[in-house]
């Protein structure tokens, strides 16, 4: 919310109301009831069906989101009538009808039984060991996994007759999830010891091989359909092809082409002009990533594709389907390589002096064609590596002087002189910096909440929440008038960020006149957000509170609304507008755990909407730059 007095027209700022997810509290909650709980289901399951589709509701008419295969274990996270909720070992949450499902023990087995796991695309599990005497009980695909009872010599259902020698197969006795014994030709599995403490769904030390093995095994499903949601022989769509021939090789990725591209810690960057076989290409537009596919060599590439004749094939990269689409690559990061900043290591490198001074050449572009004087502030706080433009260009701090506000709030907590549970009066009267004399301040949408309990109380930690998420003034004069200016103050120099000055409550027309304004640049803000998440002043319990407000803002539309809509990035920030000044200030946390501080700060761009819509769209421009350095090859 702006500061009223200096603002002359209402902000143009769209919303983005983000879902908070409380990741600490400050209370401690009895462990220990008056009496024992229930016990509590089963929170696991197997796949006892040879392949089953996921949906997206508890309806089998539904969109299918995924498949899960032949003793897979799956997390049960809620049931409802014939459906379970689950989660799969690539974090895939979707509905699974219940008769799919096992319930019971997480472990198809118990320790060091033998599992058969299905290698050939496809293999038949019989009733008896024969291919001739009964139909299959089923058809398991590559990765279904089956429990081993024993092994034994059958017939192969060759011919009739008397029995001879070359008529002998080797069978596997299996034990399906649902309890049914069956059999399947020993050639169409690999047998490997079950181990409990290996991530879901394998439990099996899978070979991860190297990319010429990873190709020949891709390229055996050539031909097979496109199907949306598949992962088998039976059909497949691009990103569960590409999940398929990885967890056959010990590798889980993530379920979807954007989230490899952007979201799995397990593929790093590589250029275009650095591929090596094996790599993975991610095509779509600027906003939306929607395919993929692996690189063989020679300009092409493998792929399930719905163009051409749909399915998987082989595909020249110059395509018209491919081509111009081409967005990112991607390479499985070897488990000793390490993303660093040196560029020093290859694929998987980060952030490094020379793109550093490309992106200050890019934002001081972006910064030159707003019409608006900005102040920059970066830091990849992985790295070190920081670049500024205007950084202490002092303006009006407009909202964002609500965060050091709230750290102080969080160091006093830290220290027991207050507790987030603290009641504080609700009312709409404050005292003047200047003389002590009473004011109000005039109260808008954005007060809502608060204005609910005028007359009342409400917690600490409900006005310190929306004094930042929703910028209400009402609930920051409260919580600044409980704290006090002065102690903000010190303990904003403490953090080493003497420029940003919170001197005064919002609207304080007294004040104002006077010209004791809240007052920020570019580097003393950075400052500020890094310690949110990194000041060893603050206590971690403090520091993860912090974080979870901060991503809470609703007024997205500068730094979080340039970042890619499929990053997976979480932001945590704290804008400020008035009538001359248009500002963000945000952690941003990359899905890899890496941080950065980017801080926007913007003035001078005439104090009207279209000048301050030039400067929305020019900050989501930094954004997206910055964002695309950090995760560039």
């Amino acid at each position: 919310m702006r500061d009223r007095m200096t603002t002359a027209a209402r902000r143009i700022r769209p919303r983005t109301f983000a879902t908070v997810l409380i990741l600490f509290s400050f209370k401690e909650i009895s462990l220990f009831g008056s009496s024992p709980a229930p016990p509590a289901p089963p929170k696991t399951a197997v796949v006892a069906t040879a392949v089953q589709d996921l949906f997206t509701r508890p309806d089998e008419t539904s969109s299918v989101d995924d498949q899960v295969v032949l003793g897979e274990r799956v997390e049960i996270l809620e049931d409802v009538a014939g459906f379970a909720k689950v989660r799969t070992a690539a974090g895939e949450v979707a509905w699974i009808p219940e008769r799919a499902l096992r319930r019971g023990d997480a472990a198809p087995a118990t320790r060091g039984t033998k599992i058969a796991r299905v290698m050939s695309n496809l293999a038949h599990v019989y009733a008896s060991p024969s291919f001739t005497k009964q139909k299959p009980l089923l058809t398991a695909p590559v990765g279904g996994t089956l429990a081993v009872e024993d092994f034994l010599e059958g017939e192969d259902g060759g011919g009739s007759g008397k029995r001879t020698p070359s008529d002998a197969y080797s069978w596997v006795r299996v034990r399906l999830p649902d309890g049914r014994m069956g059999f399947v030709a020993r050639p169409d599995v690999a047998l490997f010891t079950f181990k409990e403490n290996l991530p879901l769904p394998l439990s099996l030390p899978l070979p991860l091989r190297s990319p010429s093995e990873w190709i020949a095994f891709g390229k055996r499903f050539l031909g097979a359909p496109y199907t949306w949601g598949g992962t088998t022989p039976l059909g497949f769509d691009c990103s569960g092809l590409i999940a398929r021939i990885f967890s056959e090789h010990g590798v889980t990725l993530k379920r979807n082409s954007y989230q490899q591209a952007f979201q799995d810690p397990q593929l790093v960057p590589v250029s275009f002009e650095a591929l090596l076989p094996g790599d993975l290409l991610f095509f779509g537009t600027e906003d939306k990533i929607d395919h993929e596919a692996m690189w063989i060599g020679d300009g092409t590439v493998l792929q399930s594709t719905r163009h051409n004749v749909p399915g998987v094939q082989i595909t020249p990269f110059d395509s018209p389907f491919l081509k111009p689409l081409f967005r990112y690559a991607r390479r499985l990061k070897k488990k000793e390589e390490k993303i660093s900043s040196n560029g020093k290591e290859g694929a998987g490198t980060r952030l490094d002096a020379a793109k550093t001074a490309a992106l200050r050449t890019t934002l001081a572009e972006i910064a030159a064609g707003s019409g608006a004087t900005f102040g920059i502030w970066f830091k990849d706080l992985s790295s070190g590596l920081s670049l500024s433009q205007n950084s202490s260009l002092s303006m009006h701090a407009a909202s964002t002087m609500k965060t050091p506000v709230l750290l102080e709030v969080l160091r006093r907590v830290d220290a027991g002189t207050l507790k987030l549970s603290d009641e504080l009066p609700v009312k709409n009267e404050f005292k003047s910096l200047v003389d002590g004399s009473p004011f109000s301040i005039g109260l808008e949408e954005d007060d809502g909440p608060t204005v609910k309990k005028l007359g009342g109380t409400a917690t600490l930690e409900f006005l310190a929440t929306e004094m930042i998420v929703r910028s209400s003034n009402l609930a920051t004069n409260l919580v600044l008038s409980h704290v006090g200016p002065a102690n903000v103050q010190s303990f904003t120099d403490s953090l080493g960020a003497p420029t940003v000055k919170v001197r005064r409550c919002v609207e304080d027309l007294k004040a104002f006149e006077q010209g004791l304004n809240n007052e920020t640049d570019a580097a003393g803000m950075a400052t500020v957000m890094e310690a949110a998440v990194r000041s060893p002043r603050l206590s971690a319990a403090a520091k993860a509170k912090a974080w979870e407000i901060l991503i809470g803002q609703t007024f997205n539309e500068e730094i979080p609304a340039g970042l890619h809509a499929q990053s997976g990035a979480l932001v945590g920030h704290k804008t400020g507008s008035m009538s001359t000044s248009q500002h963000d200030a945000a952690v941003v946390r990359l899905p890899d755990g890496r941080e950065y501080v980017l801080v926007l700060l913007a003035n001078d761009f005439g104090a009207n909407d279209a000048g301050r819509m030039r400067v929305i769209a020019a900050a989501k421009k930094m954004s997206r730059a910055v964002w695309e350095a950090m995760i560039a090859p």
